[in-house]
């Protein structure tokens, strides 16, 4: 049976591991609404990361639906996502999308990104570092 629990180990919580992600970020995801960045964890989890900055979006409950929403679609995709530490990131705009369409927009960009670390391990498991 698979867990589908979004416990602290799945989020990033600290300042560090932001910067990681954002310094080091090999895979990026960019959707109508979303930017995703991700980098191959050193956990043995994957785990999430949301900023939804007050300039984007500025209404308190707008900002907490659109986390709340992240974090469902996460903990539902989790375990088919390589292991990544990946940080989210809403665009101008998106307080006015449904949540239908987050949610769309969400499973695609989960697809995109496992197939893009996919094609990130093959490659540099088939061509050595030099």
């Amino acid at each position: 049976m698979r867990l589908y629990s979004f416990s602290t180990e799945r989020r990033i919580r600290c300042a560090s591991d932001y910067k990681c992600v954002f310094d080091d970020a090999l895979l990026k995801v960019h959707q109508p609404h979303f930017l995703f960045l991700a980098i191959f964890s050193k956990q043995d989890t994957s785990r999430l990361g949301i900023i939804v900055a007050k300039k984007k979006v500025r209404r308190a409950h707008e900002r907490n639906r659109i986390k709340r929403i992240t974090r469902e679609s996460f903990r539902l995709n989790q375990n088919h996502l390589e292991l990544l530490d990946i940080v989210v990131m809403p665009k101008q705009g998106i307080d006015t999308v449904s949540n239908e369409e987050l949610h769309k927009q969400l499973q695609s960009a989960w697809n995109k990104l496992q197939r893009l670390a996919k094609k990130q391990l093959h490659t540099s498991i088939v061509s050595p570092p030099k």
